[in-house]
């Protein structure tokens, strides 16, 4: 998109004030230099000019005069003690105001994550309103931002890869304070963004499909009374467990075309969270008569997401687009690089010898919903039905899952102090959605774990996903409670966390007593996270090309953005799975809610698979509680250099591939290829 036609998208887009440039002149910067560089050693002559040039450029008219800006930059530069001071003082404080700001915004949105019963329009508007939107602007008005930018390199991604393996934990403390001030983006245009995330999540949360108004052509009910599934996690696992059922195979065909219509937005607008009318999926009729589809609005949302990055791209120079924002500065990886990585993953020749075995074990030719294929997992037969009897009557609360943490947390190998320690500054949740963790702003607050749990208890779907967040949550507990800098906290990204997700969720069966692991069973789970990988990398790849696809094309209307997404699918889909599935055109890959509500996430879970199998490996000779708690100590440095630090090697597939070729060398006779 040429910046005119961004300019004229923003134009229309938005009425809030912008940062007017104070237009520091050259005299004025050279004024500051002449007038402080005698006073500082000439050792920081370099710094002190850095700082200086940042500070000019990100001061504004209602900061000060030039003359101002020059009394400031004389006055504040720090060096020795003064400057370490500086960095101990913001690590202390910043802590309290992002970790209470971070609490009130979960305070806010409370009803909106949590099942606490119907959602109110008040509930809406305290979800949507962001009360951290000024702080950054604050942070500068106030002159706290220009104190760091003045005395703190801003490292590029480029300088950070190649300086960072010798820095000291202070040298990386102080270029993520720097960073942290990097940008300067008005207030308003953060509350309007909030807004349209929240909406988006809203659309995203309250879309179930009432399962059990589902029929078939002579309108008799498909699906289990009571069955609502949101899309699209619910619909997915439905149909993962069908495989399990020997008679599943029709109703998974069933959910196929429910996530089609979902995906063509085909689904009729009045069936949604409707158990009163009949739907019938297959001729798309409501109660045997045609009816009008949804609006485009799957893809409005969408395109929404987009809008709303595209009011903060002019407050990035040089990360002029959301994919430079969220590859260069949030995951610290290189989009070629993550796109290089995901498309060997699918091109590896272990895809279609898995393909193949997966045919022959079910029996016939492979159909597009395949990619969810769970009989890699055991226990091997375990009837969906009978697993969810094992959990409701273990935990029928909220409650009574969290009272069983520590127990949890020493079956997966936590000390009795550490899992004690977790336990207590971890807090479980019914969701509303389909689950997710919160991690704590400050030493203060607690992480917290949302899962579905219905009104009689927490099924196995639920238990899974609790899994997955207690991953999640204790990795965010030991990354803020054991780094040594506030500034620090966290891991290097999301993908690390999911990576973490990954292990716990991956030993949901053995914490309940139901798998013991041995040579094939590892030889079955390392097929089934190859195959997992596989499904999810393609689905990030359609993703990352739709977001570059809007920003090529910023006039077009959401029905435009639904044929695009498609045809991105379709073609995704016809390069790296239909070779070996057999089967063309199936847009399925373009089904996932994260698009619509969490825009370029979806590269954090094919990452975090990849991160997870190295981790995980790792942990096969090494203590999970104590090795855990070792790599979340080393922070938010970068991925690579996490890496090393933690496993020893770079993020890499081949640990991952190479496993799954051994398994198939290991597991049941190698069956004829699938014809071509």
């Amino acid at each position: 998109m040429s910046p005119f036609s961004r300019t004229l998208l923003l134009a229309a887009a938005m009425t809030l004030p912008t940062l007017a440039s104070a237009d520091i002149p050259e005299a004025s910067i050279k004024e500051v230099l002449d007038a402080v560089s005698p006073k500082v050693p000439a050792a920081e002559l370099a710094r002190l000019e850095t700082g200086v040039r940042q500070a000019a450029r990100l001061w504004t008219e209602s900061d000060g005069t030039p003359a101002e800006f020059a009394a400031f930059c004389a006055g504040n530069f720090a060096v020795g003690v003064e400057k370490d001071l500086l960095l101990d003082r913001f690590d202390d404080k910043l802590e309290s105001l992002y970790g209470h700001f971070r609490a009130m915004g979960r305070e806010l949105s409370r009803e909106l994550d949590e099942d606490r019963g119907e959602l109110k329009p008040v509930d809406k508007l305290f979800a949507a309103y962001s009360p951290s939107a000024h702080l950054s602007e604050d942070l500068f008005k106030s002159k706290l931002a220009f104190l760091v930018v003045l005395n703190f390199p801003i490292r590029t991604l480029e300088e950070n890869l190649a300086q960072g393996q010798g820095w000291t934990r202070r040298q990386w403390a102080e270029t993520r304070l720097a960073q942290s001030f990097a940008f300067r983006v008005p207030a308003g245009v953060l509350q309007q963004s909030a807004d349209i995330g929240a909406k988006a999540e809203e659309y995203v949360y309250s879309y179930n499909i009432r399962m059990d108004a589902l029929v078939d052509a002579e309108g008799r009910p498909q699906f289990r009374p009571g069955l609502s599934l949101i899309t699209h996690w619910g619909l997915r696992d439905e149909l993962k467990s069908l495989y399990a059922d020997p008679q599943g195979r029709d109703r998974q065909k069933l959910i196929l075309t429910v996530m089609e219509r979902i995906i063509n937005q085909e689904v009729p607008a009045a069936v949604k969270n409707n158990p009163a009318l009949r739907w019938d999926p297959v001729r798309n009729t409501v109660d045997g008569k045609p009816a009008e589809r949804e609006p485009d609005t799957r893809f409005a949302v969408m395109q929404s997401l987009w809008r709303a990055a595209l009011l903060v791209d002019p407050y990035y120079p040089g990360y002029g687009t959301l994919l430079d924002r969220i590859f260069r500065l949030e995951r610290e990886i290189p989009e070629s690089e993550v796109e290089a990585m995901l498309t060997a993953l699918l091109e590896a020749p272990a895809g279609r010898k898995t393909a193949a075995l997966i045919s022959a074990r079910l029996g016939r030719k492979l159909l597009p919903f395949d990619i969810w294929y769970d009989g890699f997992k055991p226990p091997k037969g375990m009837k969906a039905e009978d697993l969810d009897a094992i959990l409701r009557k273990k935990y029928p609360t909220t409650n009574a899952f969290q009272g069983d943490i520590p127990s949890i947390l020493g079956k997966l190998g936590f000390t009795q102090e550490l899992a004690e320690f977790l336990a207590s500054r971890i807090e479980v949740d019914a969701a509303r959605g389909a689950g997710h963790a919160s991690g704590p702003g400050m030493k203060a607050d607690k992480a917290h774990l949302r899962t579905r749990v219905g009104k009689d208890g927490m099924d196995y779907q639920g238990f899974n996903v609790a899994m997955h967040e207690l991953g999640h949550t204790v990795e965010q507990t030991l990354s803020m409670h054991k780094v040594d800098h506030y500034l620090l906290n966290g891991v290097p990204n999301s993908a690390f966390t999911e990576g973490f997700a990954f292990v716990f969720q991956g030993k949901d069966l053995e914490v309940l007593g139901l798998a013991k692991p041995d040579e094939k069973a590892e030889a079955l789970k390392a097929l089934h996270d190859f195959w997992g990988t596989r499904e999810i990398a393609g689905v990030a790849l359609v993703e990352m090309r739709a977001w570059h696809w809007m920003y090529e094309h910023p006039d077009a209307p959401p029905a435009q953005v639904r044929e695009a997404v498609v045809a991105i699918a379709k073609d995704v889909w016809n390069k790296y799975y239909a070779p070996i599935f057999g089967v063309a055109e199936s847009p399925i890959l373009a089904v996932y809610s994260h698009m619509l509500y969490y825009g370029l996430y979806l590269a954090n879970y094919p990452l975090g698979h990849i991160i997870a199998f190295q981790v995980e490996d790792y942990f096969k000779t090494h203590p999970l509680g104590a090795d855990m708690e070792r790599m979340c100590r080393l922070g938010s440095i970068t991925p690579q250099e996490w890496m090393r630090q933690a496993v020893g090697g770079p993020i890499s597939i081949a640990p991952m591939v190479g496993a799954a070729d051994q398994a198939l060398s290991t597991i049941d006779p190698p069956p004829p290829p699938l014809p071509r």
